[in-house]
């Protein structure tokens, strides 16, 4: 039997440095995009999030006039999943996340 994946937008491979913080805490930490859609984006970061927070990403080449996601500041979210990842070296986390609003891409 073939697993279907079941998304409600196309994903996209794209990588680009991001920070993100905790809600209103102005504690920023680094990290990196893995893959983006309309409805959200995947990072990776030093650091668990436990599912059901929600975050700010800011990016970090932020321009109005570039594509997605660059094309905006920054974007509200909520963590849907948190998953380990060790290559040998110190532990880091790829971060599932969905926007509070859709992008258009």
């Amino acid at each position: 039997m073939v697993a279907v994946e079941q998304r409600a937008y196309k994903r996209f491979i794209y990588r680009a440095p991001v920070t993100y913080e905790y809600c209103n805490t102005n504690d920023y930490y680094v990290a990196v995009i893995h893959n983006h859609s309309m409805g959200g984006m995947c990072f990776e970061t030093n650091y668990a999030i436990p599912k059901g927070v929600e975050v700010y990403i800011k990016m970090t080449n932020y321009s109005s006039d570039s594509s997605p996601p660059e094309c905006r500041k920054r974007y509200h979210a909520q963590v849907r999943w948190c998953q380990e990842r060790r290559d040998g070296g110190p532990a880091t986390f790829r971060i599932g996340v969905n926007y509070f609003e859709p992008v258009l891409l």
